[in-house]
């Protein structure tokens, strides 16, 4: 249900001393108090922190004094405003200025370092005002995007050499791995800066070398290969992959614990990348774009190197239930009570909580799971007695086709598994069947006897899943037999001895069968054959005389087609609403992967498994689950919104910072259930920290403001 409250009583005193905010323009290339400038004429009037890819920005405004007018500093908007205005007290366009924040007890801090830019003149009958804006230092991350890539050559995943190639920076394109194996990362002597690079995403190899980029390979990429730190401090990487992991509850619980540890409060799984392309994409908006979608957080900090100049860093965070993130409160009086600032940080106050944008149960549609068979195929015509003499036999050749009408094009040449029940014809029987092909030995019934797939035309395709020694996937494949007594059509079972045919045939490309393509199907070529029980030893099929008359030695035969087709099911992706959301309705998301997830198997009894059970080649089942329990994660809570004002400069509250509670009315802040059954504590998290200096007065404001507050998609 959403609700809403405002607390906003009065103005409350300040009981100690501001601290004193000086501007400096800054020389990196200088040593000691040299690098410092102060600039008594510039006050800074607000510096905000905000989480994404934004950098900080800080609002300056001239000191303008005509009582003096013998005073250095410009008193009048002409000595400041034109683009060629210069001296000690005229910032211009580009000046690297700091903002030092000195409390009352004398330490120092960093609170701004940026470039200035955008100026304003504000001019009326009365007053004149001048200021600009700057920008921190982490906009120089802005100005090279992101172009092309860098890539390991193919021969050498492993160690081979590190090229900068002008191909697109597409991460997992279509779906298909191309980074480079694990363990294999550039300066893995050092794991605290290693990261992966590309590899080729159409290497065809066994094994494969090829790895999915995962979000914490992705980070340590975008940052280990885009930021040169000339501006921006990069993270510790050692720590990231296992950050940047998705933490469902462990197995058998509804609910996370983060104090037991992975395997035992939660699970931990690798969240893979979509394909994404961050070509042309500044590097911060790249990296953004993928931690936003999966619930994570990156801020930019300010702060002092330990010799006296500032250090940029960039920082990415959990917003979920992270035991390791940094819990902050917030103090008013108790119910009652006079607001004394000696006993409350809070003069103001306005929260939301909105429990519309919940969802909390989400389905990952992949790919339709592909499977390899092999099926018996049935003839798509009725032969006919006589169809093999030599008079008749003449309007079977391709070269008659074209004026052939039905029938007739496709007697003794389409063979089908029927899988729709549009007819075929029944040898067994010697009639014609409607009797759909069975595929419940491919798709087996459900737990409750319920069907698995809907009976329906499912075209073949020419690639198989089974691949050949050097990792290629092999080509459908079409076999003969004259001693297979079983059904036809129908999934093989396993039984008659087969002679593979080498040409002369083709898929069919709207059903699940195939076309023989020779010019006279009586004399088919079918390749020569040096294995054991030869079907056809003259290499030559009387595909006609076969069928219309079967008799020694042309006796009637069957094809098996060896070939994949699609299931009806996609990759089971799809987790349930957690007792831990807040509402007692499931709300469902679906979320298309199709270009990303997916299964392949060889059936059973099919011509590359002899075996009684299905071979999985590929699953992708795990990685889709890992997604789809991130997705949940970010958004199965209400976001929580607003702005708390702080009476005074606070440097304690950071973006990405938690806030558990309001001390003094005993007000949780937490947006999930389920503290009694062992649920860790999620809390809204800070995205944005402005501290204001002007009127006389300083306030800190935090922003409340969740990501989670965005739609899903």
């Amino acid at each position: 249900m959403p609700g809403s409250f405002d607390f906003d009583p009065y103005d409350a005193p300040l009981s100690s001393p501001a601290a004193s905010v000086c501007v400096c323009r800054y020389d990196p290339t200088q040593t000691g108090d040299a690098r410092y400038s102060a600039l008594p004429n510039v006050r800074c009037e607000q510096i905000q922190y905000r989480e994404g890819p934004e950098p900080p920005a800080a609002r300056f405004a001239y000191v303008l004094d005509g009582a003096d007018a013998s005073a250095p500093a410009p008193n009048d908007f002409g000595g400041l405003w034109p683009i060629d205005a210069d001296g000690p007290y005229v910032v211009r366009n580009d000046d690297r200025l700091v903002v030092l924040g000195v409390s009352p007890s004398g330490t120092n801090r960093v609170l701004f370092d940026g470039f200035a830019q955008s100026p304003r003149v504000d001019l009326t009958e009365r007053s004149q005002r001048v200021g600009f804006l700057a920008v921190g230092a982490a906009v120089r991350c802005w100005d090279a995007p992101i172009g092309g890539r860098r890539q390991r050559h193919a021969d050498d995943p492993v160690d081979g050499d590190v090229v900068a190639v002008e191909l697109p920076s597409r991460f997992n394109p279509d779906g298909r791995p191309n980074c480079t194996p694990d363990g294999a990362d550039v300066g893995r002597d050092d794991p605290s800066s290693s990261h992966p690079v590309f590899l080729d995403p159409d290497v065809d190899r066994v094994p494969d070398p090829r790895t999915y980029w995962t979000l914490g390979k992705f980070v340590r990429y975008i940052l280990g290969v885009y930021n040169d730190q000339s501006y921006v401090n990069n993270p510790d990487f050692e720590q990231l992959d296992a950050l940047l992991q998705s933490r469902p509850p462990a197995e058998g619980s509804a609910f996370v614990d983060m104090t037991e540890g992975a395997d035992k409060g939660y699970s931990a799984a690798d969240v893979v990348v979509r394909d994404f392309d961050a070509t042309n994409t500044p590097w911060p908006e790249a990296l953004a774009a993928q931690l936003d979608h999966a619930g994570f957080g990156l801020r930019f900090v300010t702060g002092e190197d330990g010799a006296g100049s500032p250090r940029n860093d960039i920082e990415i965070y959990r917003k979920d239930a992270d035991d390791a993130g940094l819990i902050r409160e917030l103090l008013l009086p108790e119910a009652g009570d006079d607001l004394n600032p000696a006993r409350c940080n809070v003069s103001a106050m306005h929260l939301h909580r909105d429990a519309r944008p919940i969802v909390n149960a989400v389905t990952v549609e992949t790919d339709q799971r592909r499977v390899e068979l092999s099926v018996v195929l049935a003839p798509g015509f009725t032969p006919a007695v006589g169809d093999e003499t030599s008079s008749n036999r003449a309007q079977f050749l391709r070269a008659n086709l074209a004026a052939a009408a039905g029938e007739a094009q496709r007697k003794y040449r389409y063979y089908v598994a029927d899988e729709a029940g549009d007819g075929h014809w029944d040898q067994t029987g010697a009639s014609w069947s409607t009797t759909a092909l069975d595929l419940s030995p491919v798709f087996p019934d459900d737990e409750n006897g319920g069907a698995t797939y809907v009976k329906r035309l499912r075209a073949g395709s020419s690639s198989l899943i089974t691949r050949d020694a050097q990792g290629r996937p092999l080509r459908a494949q079409l076999a003969v037999s004259r001693n297979y007594s079983g059904a036809a059509p129908a999934v093989w079972d396993g039984t008659g001895d087969w002679q593979p045919i080498s040409g002369g045939w083709e898929l069919l490309e709207d059903r699940l069968g195939v076309f023989i393509a020779v010019e006279d199907p009586d004399a088919w070529p079918i390749g020569e054959f040096t294995g054991t029980h030869p079907q056809e030893p003259s290499r030559t099929l009387r595909a006609v005389t076969s069928q219309a008359n079967p008799a020694a030695p042309n006796t009637r035969f069957v094809l098996r087609l060896t070939t994949v087709v699609d299931d009806d099911l996609m990759v089971p992706a799809a987790v349930d609403a957690r007792p831990a959301s807040p509402t007692k309705f499931s709300r469902r998301r679906r979320i298309d992967a199709r270009d990303h997830f997916g299964m392949e198997t060889v059936a059973a009894r099919s011509a590359f498994n002899n075996g009684d059970a299905p071979l999985v080649l590929r699953d992708d089942t795990a990685r889709a689950l890992a997604w789809a329990d991130q997705l949940r994660s970010a958004h199965e809570l209400p976001p929580l919104t607003g702005s708390v004002t702080i009476p005074s400069l606070i440097t304690a509250y950071r973006v990405g910072d938690r806030v558990a509670r309001i001390n003094g009315r005993d007000v949780g802040m937490q947006t999930n259930v389920g503290s009694d059954q062992g649920e860790s504590p999620v809390y809204p998290v800070i995205s944005a920290v402005s501290w204001e200096f002007a009127a006389d007065r300083q306030a800190t404001v935090v922003e409340l403001t969740d990501a989670r507050a965005d739609a899903i998609d």
